[in-house]
C-alpha cells in the first residue's frame, strides 16, 4: 500500500481515494520458495538479520537494510517504525505474515476473526461511565471524486484519529474531577464532545472546487449562561474542532486563532499549531484531482501558511503541543514545499548510520515520495507490462519478454537521473531495483570509486559470470565476514558467479569455478540453514543443486521448503478431500506428508534438461523424499508412454501408485494412454510447487486438468528462481537427449489433441474394442475440462482441437448410439457440434 501522509499526534490524518474491487475467484498463486515481497522474518530482518536481499523488495525494506549496510544499526524504537508487505496472495490466502506466530497472537487473532477495541471505542468506554451510553462513532469519512479522465472513485479518510481521542478521555477524566462526575458542567462538557465527533465519519460529496458549497457542521449548543470559565473555554475549543471535522477550514482557522491568542486558555498552545493542521488539511482537500500526476494535489499558497505558522511556533514552547509534534509535521509540510531540501534530510537521517529520532516519519515520507514517483514507470524488474506502453497487436495479451521490456527499463532508469543524485540512499535504491543496462554499469561504477557494500552488492547482484569484472566482485565478496549482515547477499553471488563462470583465479591459483563453488557452497550450507531465512536457504539449494557433481546429490537439493501454498494444484487437494466428505465419493488424494517440494528451478532443469532414462533414475533415488520419487515416476511413466519408450515405461510401472498400475498395464500403447485419459492429474512434467499428481484421478474445475499446448511455461519459472543453468554435472550427450525428448514432447500438443488424435485413430482401426466407448467419452470429458473447455459453445482455442470434438461426437452417434458411455457423454456433447456461419 502506498503511504500517502504521516501527520503528527492529535492531528487528523487524511489516506487519499483509494479504488476497493471485489472480483470472482478464487485466485491462485505461484506457490512460494522465495518470498519476492518481503524477508520472510520481519523481526529478524529489523535487527539486521538480512537474509538474501532481493531487488524486488519493498523500497522501505531495502532502506531499513541500507542502514545495517551503511555501518549502522536500528535502535529498538527506530524497528517499531518498521512495518512488512504483505503480497496480495499472502492477504487473500493466509491474511498475516508467519511472525505473527512469534508474538504470541492466537490463531483466530492472526487471521483477522477477532480485532482489539480501537481509539472510539476506548473512548465510548471511558464516557459511557458518565453519561447515557452511545453505541459506536465512525471515525473514517467516505466521499466520491470524479477524475478529470471521468472515471469515479470511492475515497475516504480517517477524520478523527487516536489521538484526537485519547485527547478527549484525558480531558473527560480531568472535568470529571474539576466538576464531579454527576454535575451539570460535565453532562453539558459530554454533550459538546458528543456533537464534536458527530463529525468523525458523517458522508459528504465533497466538490473538489475552490467555490465548493459550505456544509453548515451541528456545532456544540453554547455554554450555558453562568457556565464556568473553563466550560466555556472548553466550548470553544469543541466549536474549532467541530468545524474542523465538518471539513469548515476557514472557519475552523478563525475559531483556532482565536483560542490562540487568548492567553488564559488551556487551548492556546495546541490552537495555534491546529491553526497550521487546518491549513494543511485544506490544502490537500481543496485541490482539484489530477490523474497525470503521480503525487496528490495540494494548494500551494495554503501549504506555505502552514509552514510559516508552524515556523513561528515551534520554538515557543507551548502548552498542550509538543515540540515533536510540530516539527514532525513541518516535515510533512516541507516534503511538499521544499521536496528536494526534504528529501536530502530524509535520506541522511535514513541512511544512518547515526540513530534518527524522526525515524518512523522519515522513512515513510522517503519510501512514499519515491513509490510515488518511481512506481507508474518500469523500474523494478516486476513492473507491470502495461507500464512499457509497447504498441502490440490488438489481441496480443501475451507477457512481455525480457528483450522487449530492455528498452523501457533503461530509458526510466535514465529519466531519474536527477532524482538519483539527490542522496546516495536514493542513487542506491533505484539502481539496485532497476534491470537496466545503465544500473549494472552504474553500480559496477559507484563500488569501484566508493568500495563500498551497499555498491558492492548491488554491483554483484547484477553481474554475470562473463562479465569482466566477475572475479573482482568475486574476491571482494570472499572477504565480506559471515557476521556482517551482508553475508548472505554477497555469498550468494558470489557462488552464483563461480558456478557459471568456466576457470576462475582464487588466492592466486587458477581452478574450474564450478568445483570452488561446489567446495565453498558445501562448508557454507550449515551457516546458512542456521540463518533463519527460509527463502535464503531455498536459494542457495538452488546454487548447491547447479554445483553437484552426481545425480544423487543434486537431488538432494532439489527439493525446497515450501513456504507458501497457493496454487491451483494445491486447490486441487483441497477440494478433492472436501469432496470425498461425501461417502459415495473415492478418490486417490491426499496432502503429503512433507513440507519440501520441487522448486521453481528444480523442476524446470528436471523437466526440461533430464532424458528419461536418467529421469528414471531419479525415481528411484533414495535421495527424494518418497512422495516426490512417486510423482517422478507419475511423470516420467507419462513422458515415456507419449515417447514410446517401452523400456522406460516398463521400469516406472511398478512405481506408480497401484491403481494407476492395475488400470495401465505393460506397454505403450492404447491401455496406457486410455489410463491417462481417466486420469486428469496425469501429466509430462513436474509442477513447480505442489505436484497436481496427488491428486491424478480427481477432475479439478477450473481447467488444471491433463495439460495444454504451452504446458512447458506451467513449470518455466522465467529465472525467478536465480539459479543458473545448466546442471553441471549432466553429460553433454545426456543434456542434448533431454532437451530433445522435451522438443519432441511440445511438439505433440496438448492432451487434448495428442489424446484426442490417438483415440481416433485406435476406434477406426479397432471398432469393435469394447474400451472405445469409454475412450470416446472420456476424450469429450478431456475437452471439456481441459484446455478445449469452451464455454456456453464459444469458439474453442485450435481448430484442431474442435475437429477432433467433431469427429468424436460423430464417432459415438454412428457407432455406439446405445453404448451406455455414449449416453453419459450427452453433457459433453456439444463440443463437437459444428457451428453455422
Amino acid at each position: 500500500m502506498k503511504r500517502l501522509l504521516s501527520f503528527a499526534p492529535l492531528a487528523v490524518a487524511i489516506a487519499f481515494p483509494f479504488l476497493s474491487v471485489q472480483a470472482c475467484g478464487p485466485f491462485f498463486f505461484d506457490d512460494v520458495f522465495v518470498r519476492p515481497l518481503r524477508p520472510d522474518h520481519p523481526k529478524l530482518f529489523v535487527q539486521g538479520k538480512l537474509g538474501v536481499l532481493l531487488p524486488t523488495y519493498p523500497r522501505e525494506d531495502l532502506a531499513v537494510a541500507y542502514r545495517y549496510l551503511n555501518g549502522g544499526s536500528l535502535t529498538v524504537e527506530e524497528q517499531k517504525a518498521y512495518e512488512p508487505t504483505q503480497s496480495f496472495s499472502e492477504t487473500e490466502g493466509i491474511g498475516t505474515t508467519d511472525d505473527a506466530e512469534l508474538d504470541g497472537s492466537s490463531a483466530s487473532d492472526r487471521n483477522g476473526y477477532a480485532e482489539p477495541p480501537g481509539p472510539a471505542d476506548t473512548w465510548l468506554k471511558a464516557r459511557n461511565r458518565y453519561a447515557p451510553m452511545q453505541s459506536e462513532i465512525h471515525p473514517v469519512r467516505e466521499f466520491g471524486q470524479v477524475y478529470p479522465a471521468g472515471f469515479f472513485l470511492a475515497g475516504s479518510y480517517e477524520n478523527c484519529q487516536a489521538d484526537g481521542f485519547r485527547n478527549a478521555i484525558t480531558t473527560l477524566e480531568s472535568r470529571a474531577r474539576t466538576w464531579g462526575a454527576k454535575s451539570p458542567e460535565l453532562a453539558d462538557w459530554i454533550k459538546g464532545q458528543d456533537a464534536v465527533f458527530s463529525h468523525c465519519g458523517s458522508d459528504q460529496n465533497l466538490s473538489w472546487m475552490k467555490d465548493r458549497p459550505v456544509i453548515q457542521p451541528l456545532t456544540p449548543a453554547p455554554a450555558p449562561s453562568g457556565a464556568p470559565l473553563l466550560l466555556r473555554q472548553d466550548r470553544a475549543y469543541q466549536v474549532a474542532a467541530a468545524q474542523f471535522y465538518a471539513a469548515q477550514f476557514a472557519p475552523a482557522r478563525v475559531s483556532f486563532q482565536a483560542i490562540a491568542e487568548d492567553t488564559f486558555s488551556p487551548w492556546q498552545g495546541i490552537a495555534a499549531y491546529l491553526v497550521a493542521r487546518a491549513l494543511v488539511r485544506d490544502a490537500f482537500l481543496s485541490a482539484p484531482p489530477n490523474d497525470s500526476q503521480p503525487l496528490a494535489g495540494f494548494d500551494s499558497d495554503q501549504m506555505k501558511q502552514a509552514q510559516q505558522q508552524l515556523e513561528s511556533i515551534r520554538s515557543r514552547h507551548l502548552t498542550g503541543i509538543s515540540e515533536r509534534a510540530i516539527q514532525e509535521l513541518l516535515n510533512l509540510v516541507r516534503l511538499r514545499t521544499e521536496p528536494q531540501a526534504r528529501l536530502r534530510e530524509l535520506s541522511a537521517a535514513v541512511a544512518g548510520p547515526k540513530a534518527d529520532p524522526y525515524y518512523q516519519q522519515d522513512l515513510g515520507d522517503l519510501t512514499w515520495y519515491l513509490n510515488a514517483k518511481l512506481d507508474g514507470i518500469p523500474i523494478r524488474e516486476n513492473t507491470d507490462d502495461y507500464n512499457f506502453h509497447i504498441d502490440r497487436p490488438k489481441d496480443d495479451y501475451s507477457p512481455l519478454t525480457v528483450a522487449q521490456k530492455q528498452p523501457g527499463f533503461n530509458k526510466a532508469f535514465s529519466d531519474v537521473a536527477d532524482l538519483r543524485t539527490l542522496a546516495p540512499i536514493i542513487d542506491w535504491l533505484i539502481t539496485f531495483q532497476s534491470p537496466a543496462d545503465g544500473a549494472r554499469r552504474h553500480a559496477m561504477a559507484e563500488w569501484r570509486r566508493t568500495g563500498s557494500t551497499p555498491w558492492l552488492l548491488a554491483a554483484l547482484a547484477k553481474a554475470s559470470p562473463s562479465a569482466a569484472d566477475a572475479p573482482a566482485l568475486i574476491e571482494a565478496a570472499g572477504h565480506i565476514p559471515s557476521t556482517s549482515p551482508a553475508w548472505f547477499t554477497a555469498t550468494y553471488h558470489r557462488e552464483r558467479l563461480l558456478i557459471g563462470t568456466t576457470d576462475i583465479v582464487i588466492a592466486g591459483k587458477k581452478t574450474e569455478g564450478i568445483k570452488a563453488a561446489g567446495i565453498e557452497t558445501s562448508a557454507q550450507m550449515k551457516v546458512v540453514e542456521e540463518g533463519g531465512s527460509e527463502s535464503a536457504t531455498n536459494l542457495f539449494r538452488g546454487l548447491r543443486m547447479q554445483a553437484a557433481t552426481t545425480l544423487d546429490d543434486a537431488l538432494v537439493y532439489a527439493p525446497r521448503r515450501i513456504l507458501q501454498r497457493a496454487s491451483e494444484e494445491q486447490s486441487a487437494i483441497d477440494e478433492c478431500l472436501n469432496v470425498m466428505k461425501n461417502p459415495k465419493r473415492k478418490y486417490n488424494c491426499a496432502e503429503p506428508k512433507i513440507d519440501v517440494e520441487f522448486g521453481e528451478g528444480s523442476a524446470a532443469l528436471l523437466n526440461s534438461e533430464m532424458p528419461v532414462a536418467m529421469l528414471a533414475q531419479a525415481a528411484q533415488s533414495r535421495s527424494l523424499p518418497q512422495p516426490l520419487r512417486q510423482s517422478v515416476a507419475m511423470m516420467t511413466w507419462v513422458r515415456a508412454v507419449l515417447l514410446k519408450n517401452e523400456a522406460v515405461a516398463a521400469q516406472m510401472l511398478p512405481l506408480l501408485p497401484e491403481e494407476l498400475r492395475q488400470q495401465a498395464g505393460p506397454g505403450v500403447g492404447f491401455q496406457p494412454q486410455l489410463t491417462i485419459l481417466r486420469n486428469p492429474g496425469l501429466r509430462p512434467y513436474l509442477d513447480p510447487g505442489v505436484q497436481r499428481s496427488y491428486s491424478y484421478d480427481f477432475v479439478e474445475s477450473f481447467e488444471d486438468n491433463w495439460w495444454c499446448s504451452n504446458w512447458r511455461s506451467e513449470y518455466s519459472d522465467g529465472g525467478k528462481s536465480m539459479a543458473p543453468s545448466p546442471l553441471a554435472f549432466l553429460p553433454t550427450e545426456a543434456r542434448t537427449a533431454g532437451t530433445e525428448e522435451t522438443r519432441r514432447l511440445f511438439a505433440l500438443g496438448s492432451a487434448d489433441e495428442y489424446l484426442g488424435t490417438q483415440v481416433i485413430d485406435y476406434a477406426r482401426a479397432h471398432p469393435n474394442d469394447k474400451r472405445v466407448p469409454e475412450s470416446l467419452y472420456l476424450t469429450l470429458r478431456m475437452m471439456r475440462y481441459g484446455c478445449y473447455h469452451g464455454y456456453g459453445g464459444e469458439k474453442p482455442g485450435t481448430d484442431n482441437a474442435a475437429e477432433i470434438a467433431h469427429q468424436v461426437v460423430e464417432l459415438m452417434r454412428h457407432h455406439y448410439p446405445a453404448d451406455p458411455w455414449t449416453k453419459k457423454a450427452t453433457p459433453f456433447v456439444w463440443l463437437g457440434e459444428k457451428k453455422e456461419n
